[in-house]
């Protein structure tokens, strides 16, 4: 009886092995699929260079329809459904010659009250229970111009944290079920920032996201779905290496975070990942607009030299709004002044930036060896205080284990990663009073200094004053990254030794993490 037990499992798990591979070869023409770690499109590697695009849902008569951000070339001067779409196309005509071929299209700015979800109309409110149908009636229009242009489409739609949220969600999904000019669903933007629970535990996380992969399943069995995250310190809730996305978008930004954040996820996470957002925000003036084009090229280097296989740029035509700062402002490939004409003579205000043409030559790039940056454990060139300590599992050096400190009343926050053999050295230029720890599979460890029993010492014997000491109270906004590049050539080579200074040292000793069951 056991030995019939052994043979129909070995069956059983041929025939599955069989089905996942004929999955594969079963996928509809012209869709994005996943395979040997790359996207595909009809057997062909499908390397997505994306612009991130918001937009605003308008009223206009009977219609719903999806325009471009106010912002964009004073988008809010279209009345009619025809004006809106025109204008979509000139932009996707535009940003189909630049180079790109998707696009996400931001469509989570979605606000709640009493009566329930809703999206905030230039007149109104459009409620999802009231309008569902044609909200997604101007999704489709947006869809199918940009697949008129040859333009795949990642859809962000709000997180479905309940009933409401999914069941417009799932009806979206299925009424693009089979169109392949989807090319991805991305159902979260930015956990760090934007869940709703301030303490999500991880495998309440996975089970959320194990509900949206079910859903994807079930409503748009042909599409991906993803989720964007923000940085590794979403390891300790939402944590990308367990949960079950077909891939793993990346947001980062600023030139000494960038590319220790890639490094980082092309290492522990074990999924497909891109670049979902970055920039580097330019007005030719503070930073400049040959400065931006470097950034493109090296940014986009280090991103395939780390095995990323998408690379998507945030966004499409610069703010200039005295609510956001200077890096939300002049984010985009377009600014606002003068005027821009496709190939074809559509005019569009604003005028394209010189980054905007470096997207182009961009697939000309090879993937070259990673070097792991020499800011990696120190990523903001911090130095005053080092607090040293080694992580294990099972007695076993944790590689990859991400370290938050933050100084009193929470005002900085550091980060820094374990090595090989589990032991870390956390750079900051306050003492640390809380701290939380974990690593992709384990569980979170959060603490503060009570108790631990952190003597510091002088480390170079000499008694320094502590009360001398500089940039306490700095943190990485108004860290200006020009003081650490090696040359004025290049953004992503840095002085190695403006990154291993301190004055003072302390040990924490050996911490356990287990794993997360």
């Amino acid at each position: 009886m056991k030995k019939y037990f052994v043979v129909v499992f070995a069956l059983t798990l041929v025939f599955l092995l069989m089905s996942c591979k004929d999955s594969k070869k079963e996928t509809p023409p012209g869709f994005v699929y996943i395979e040997d770690g790359v996207f595909k499109i009809d057997s062909t590697v499908f390397f997505p260079l994306m612009i991130n695009y918001k937009v605003e849902v308008r009223q206009i008569g009977d219609d719903v329809v999806i325009s471009a951000a106010g912002y964009y070339e004073n988008g809010t001067e279209k009345y009619t459904k025809e004006e809106i779409n025109n204008q979509f196309s000139n932009h996707v005509e535009l940003i189909n010659e630049l180079g790109f071929n998707s696009m996400r299209i931001c469509l989570d700015v979605i606000m709640c009250d009493e009566i329930g979800y809703y999206y905030k109309s230039l007149d109104d409110k459009i409620y999802l229970n009231d309008e569902c149908d044609k909200i997604i009636d101007g999704i489709a229009d947006m869809v199918e111009i940009a697949a008129s242009h040859n333009i795949k489409v990642m859809l962000l739609l709000k997180p479905a944290f309940d009933e409401e949220l999914m069941m417009f969600t799932s009806k979206v999904m299925r009424r693009f079920a089979d169109n392949p000019a989807i090319f991805a669903y991305d159902l979260m933007n930015e956990p760090l920032y934007f869940d709703p629970e301030p303490k999500r535990k991880k495998m309440d996380a996975f089970r959320i996201v194990s509900r949206w992969r079910d859903a994807v399943r079930e409503n748009a069995p042909n599409h991906l779905f993803t989720i964007g995250f923000a940085e590794p310190i979403e390891v300790f809730e939402w944590d990308a290496s367990i949960l079950p996305v077909d891939f793993v978008q990346i947001h980062t930004y600023h030139p000494l975070r960038i590319p220790n954040e890639i490094w980082w996820y092309s290492h522990y996470i074990g999924k497909p990942w891109m670049i979902g957002e970055t920039s580097l925000p330019s007005d030719n003036d503070s930073v400049s607009y040959e400065l931006q084009c470097r950034f493109v090229e090296e940014v986009y280097q280090h991103t395939i030299n780390c095995g990323g296989i998408g690379f998507g740029w945030w966004e499409f035509q610069d703010v200039l709004s005295e609510h956001v700062n200077f890096e939300a402002n002049y984010a985009g490939l377009l600014s606002q002044e003068g005027v821009t004409y496709t190939k074809s003579g559509k005019e569009i205000k604003g005028s394209l930036k010189p980054a905007a043409y470096e997207f182009k030559n961009l697939c000309e790039l090879k993937p070259q060896k990673p070097v792991k940056p020499v800011n990696y454990y120190n990523m903001l060139g911090y130095e005053n205080y080092i607090i040293k300590g080694r992580i294990v599992y099972r007695k076993k050096p944790v590689e990859g284990a991400v370290v938050r400190g933050w100084n009193k009343y929470w005002r900085v926050g550091m980060n820094t990663y374990t090595d090989e053999n589990g032991e870390f050295t956390l750079y900051s230029n306050d003492s640390c009073i809380y701290f939380e720890i974990s690593a992709p599979g384990k569980n979170k460890l959060k603490f503060d200094s009570d108790g631990l029993n952190l003597k510091y010492r002088s480390v170079d014997g000499s008694n320094n004053s502590y009360t001398d000491l500089k940039n306490v109270n700095l943190e990485y906004q108004n860290i200006s990254y020009f003081p650490f590049l090696k040359n004025d050539t290049m953004l992503f080579e840095f002085k190695h030794e403006m990154f291993d200074k301190a004055r003072f040292i302390t040990d924490m000793g050996v911490l356990k993490l287990k794993r997360i069951k």
